[in-house]
């Protein structure tokens, strides 16, 4: 084990972690990461219209003339009667795909953190990428066959062992700060999550429209093309960011020798309190995924519940929602962090507070208005995650900044197994008496990040401003 760690550390000193200044600023990743987000925007209506018809056909042994209506994304009365039973099974099923779909990425982000500190950010891009172009393939074809739902479970595999969201974004933000200088750090983490948006509301606002022009399948088709793209974009124009990276190491992933050393550095001690700054951090961004993760899977199913929603009702204002938080990212760093001088912490305080009041409106709710209301005053409520990473890459060492990420996104990687099930539960047991108290759960756990990163601000207050240097910086 010493003769390994020796050679890891070999290997990683003739390796240039970027530090400030970095490069200067060209698009890079934003591309790919946009034609995922789309895609999977795209093609996630087209899934729960099948979903919920074979739920009711296959499981439910309803005729499939009863279940047709559950195919189109305009929501008819004709499947009222069959609303209730089809969602608790379906959303079962989707239960259960999620956990299998976040097991892998929990397994890889623990080893893959430190593994690129050696071997490049790039395959953390491109291995989830290629695993998301394999898995909507597999999607094309059940949805080509008339299948259990359960057989759509399956089709998670290659994403899940390829590394997942929880991978790619990883790789994002790490590829972000080697190449980001210290003035462009938060802008550029804003600008990850944006393109992220923004590929989420545009596969929102035009999947209704697409779904009644070419059909569900057909649309799984486009999907999956997309991801193909994103993946060969990737794979040919996107350049390593680590100078001096070695190739291959694939064999080397799994060595418990990176599990050791992200373990390490995340809890060693550190001046000013550094260690558990990180560790609140951590355990703020596992919340918020937590919570995330949770609400999102039922918002749908609330909004169909007690507003009587349609999809093309839910997917405007669900585009609504995300071009007021992509407007309001912007504006946010752009102009109000800027010209307030607010620092990253107080401005995530800030967002966090907004996102708590959404919830709480949301959770008192009876007509549509309330709901746009809602989403009206939280437009900077995005901003907590990228703020965080960026106030971690200003005061952390920046070769310790992929383990310190690795380690918070492996820990994020586990709130998509536990979340559903928590949050699902509740929304079972809470139906029929207050179905919008799972929104208060999750303002109560925003009420809990507010306090932790009040600490990180405390202890924050007698650390150096100025950011630290790479190892390649004090050596030249």
């Amino acid at each position: 084990m010493a003769n390994d760690a020796d050679q890891l550390a070999e290997n990683t000193a003739s390796i240039s972690i970027r530090g400030p200044p970095g490069r200067p600023y060209k698009i890079t990743i934003e591309l790919p990461l946009f034609l995922c987000m789309l895609g999977i925007s795209l093609s996630g209506s087209a899934l729960s219209n099948i979903i919920f018809f074979r739920t009711c056909s296959h499981l439910l042994n309803h005729t499939e003339e009863d279940c047709k209506g559950f195919l189109s994304p305009i929501r008819s009365n004709s499947t009222k009667a069959l609303e209730n039973d089809v969602q608790g099974y379906a959303t079962f099923v989707l239960t259960v795909k999620t956990v299998m779909e976040s097991i892998g990425p929990a397994i890889m982000s623990m080893f893959l953190g430190v593994w690129s500190d050696t071997y490049g950010r790039k395959p953390l891009i491109v291995w989830p990428m290629l695993g998301l172009a394999l898995s909507s393939m597999l999607i094309v074809v059940y949805g080509l066959i008339d299948l259990n739902p359960w057989w759509y479970i399956l089709t998670v595999i290659p994403f899940s062992f390829t590394g997942g969201y929880v991978v790619m974004f990883t790789g994002a933000y790490c590829y972000v700060s080697d190449i980001a200088t210290t003035e462009s750090t938060t802008l550029r983490m804003v600008l990850i999550d944006a393109t992220i948006s923004l590929g989420n509301v545009l596969g929102s606002l035009i999947s209704i429209y697409l779904i009644l022009l070419f059909g569900n399948v057909n649309l799984l088709l486009v999907s999956a093309t997309l991801h193909v793209l994103a993946y060969a974009f990737t794979n040919v124009y996107v350049r390593e960011s680590l100078v001096g990276s070695l190739e291959g190491g694939f064999c080397k992933i799994l060595d418990w020798l990176h599990v050791r050393e992200m373990v390490h550095e995340c809890f060693k001690e550190r001046p000013n309190h550094g260690r558990i700054q990180v560790l609140l951090l951590i355990l703020v961004r596992c919340i918020s995924v937590f919570l995330l993760v949770g609400t999102m899977g039922l918002e749908y199913l609330y909004s169909r519940e007690k507003l009587n929603w349609a999809l093309d009702d839910y997917n405007t204002y669900s585009a609504v929602s995300t071009a007021v938080l992509f407007v309001g990212s912007f504006f946010g760093i752009m102009v109000f962090q800027k010209f307030l001088r607010i620092s990253d912490l107080m401005f995530a305080i800030i967002s966090l507070i907004m996102s708590g009041t959404e919830f709480v409106l949301k959770a008192f709710a009876v007509t549509s208005w309330q709901m746009y209301l809602s989403i009206s005053i939280s437009f900077f409520k995005g901003l907590s995650g990228s703020l965080i990473r960026s106030f971690i890459t200003k005061s952390f060492p920046v070769e310790d900044i992929a383990k310190i990420f690795a380690l918070m996104c492996a820990l994020e990687g586990l709130s998509p197994i536990v979340a559903p099930i928590v949050y699902n539960t509740i929304y079972g047991l809470t139906l029929t008496a207050f179905p919008g108290t799972f929104y208060l759960l999750s303002a109560g756990l925003v009420v809990v990040n507010v306090v932790l990163i009040g600490f990180v601000k405390y202890y924050s207050w007698n650390t150096p401003t100025l950011p630290y240097r790479s190892l390649a910086d004090e050596e030249a």
